[in-house]
């Protein structure tokens, strides 16, 4: 699969209404795969947009160190979108298992563009295990005051 099958199915399925770019081709990119969504550019430096459903970077993390690209991540994750996907060339700064330590998913990995589609979504970032019910709570009927 290559990585943009792999960004329109993942579009497909998000179906978001309002996408954040954080450079211009991801906001290319996000006006090709997605015209019906709003889309607006996200200076990566100021991060000053308001909140979106989903977050696409493409080429923002191409001159950051490592350090600077997981602040990066971080900062877009927390103030402007639970949904992240990056577009991560050979030469980015965060290898596989930086990606995979801050939370993200590998969706597909694209050998002739030498691309990897990361996301990063809250809603699936950590299944709930089971020992965290009702079932295993303490039950307050059984003590005594």
């Amino acid at each position: 699969m290559t990585w943009r099958e792999a960004l329109i199915a993942l579009l497909q399925r998000a179906a978001p209404s309002h996408i954040a770019a954080l450079d211009a081709a991801a906001l290319d990119l996000a006006c090709q795969l997605a015209p019906e969504a709003d889309k607006q550019f996200c200076d990566p430096a100021t991060l000053a947009c308001p909140p979106a459903q989903l977050v696409l970077a493409m080429e923002a993390l191409r001159d950051l160190d490592a350090t600077q690209a997981r602040a990066l991540l971080a900062r877009v994750r927390d103030f402007i979108s639970p949904h992240i996907v990056v577009l991560a060339t050979a030469d980015c700064a965060l290898k596989r298992l930086d990606f995979l330590a801050l939370g993200y998913d590998m969706l597909a990995w694209d050998e002739a563009d030498r691309i990897a589609v990361y996301q990063f979504d809250l809603a699936s970032y950590k299944q709930v295990p089971d020992w965290l019910n009702a079932r295993y709570w303490a039950h307050p009927e059984r003590w005594k005051p």
